[in-house]
């Protein structure tokens, strides 16, 4: 299953402490033979960027226990992202890998959130051409349950390049903006409002140079529980 020339999968999704979040690294089978990847390096940041740990990972493993990873190397670290650089053979994967994740507050009676691993663009972005914000991506909240307030979770997984977003948030026809800028390998959590001027949030829109790691979540108002955590729409224009 060697490749000498494998192809690579950048893909970030984010941990807090005392959550079950496992990662499906590889679902995709065959009749033949169960796939697997050819390399895959992991990768912890803080919320300022720092490396905490880097841990290289079972190539064959189907399973990750993302908090059983974090408890060994990270405990206590907060809020983290971890970073997963995959490589994967094409004559394998005829199609391009995903990873999908399990996410649930132990102990809680709250269900279980299901969710798709963001794929990023961790790249230098004058080294690829971009000098406008290229990248769109968008979530439509079509219900919310009461008590509940909503974010959006950004990380830059670039190495060098500071990562720059514009945030839009979209109440009956009003938009309002706001500039985020992130360090490389720093992540924030960005609150949104969840009325202005007696409207209701409708809609969330993020665009960036290139592809940073996005999710909306909703969390209960009393415990801070998450009760949402999935990826935004990605488009072009």
């Amino acid at each position: 299953m060697s490749s000498s020339a494998p192809s690579a999968l950048l893909s970030a999704t984010f941990y807090e402490e005392g959550y079950d979040h496992l990662i499906e690294l590889v679902h995709q089978r065959d009749a033949d033979a169960r796939r697997q990847l050819v390399s895959l390096d992991i990768a912890l940041h803080d919320a300022d960027g720092k490396l905490v740990a880097a841990v290289p990972g079972d190539p064959g493993q189907e399973i990750l226990d993302l908090g059983a990873l974090v408890g060994a190397h990270a405990r206590g670290a907060g809020r983290l992202m971890a970073v997963f650089d995959a490589r994967y053979d094409e004559a394998v994967f005829p199609y391009r890998p995903h990873h999908y994740a399990y996410l649930h507050r132990r102990g809680s009676p709250q269900p279980s959130l299901y969710y798709a691993v963001n794929a990023v663009l961790g790249g230098v972005p004058d080294r690829i051409g971009a000098t406008g914000l290229n990248n769109f991506e968008t979530y439509l909240f079509l219900r919310r349950g009461a008590g509940e307030r909503h974010a959006v979770l950004l990380g830059n997984p670039s190495r060098f390049a500071p990562g720059e977003a514009q945030l839009t948030t979209y109440y009956a026809g009003s938009r309002h903006t706001r500039e985020v800028t992130l360090a490389p390998k720093a992540h924030v959590e960005v609150a949104l409002e969840p009325q202005r001027e007696g409207a209701r949030l409708d809609r969330v829109e993020i665009k960036a140079v290139f592809k940073l790691a996005s999710y909306v979540v909703g969390r209960r108002s009393a415990a801070g529980e998450l009760v949402l955590f999935d990826h935004l729409f990605t488009y072009f224009k």
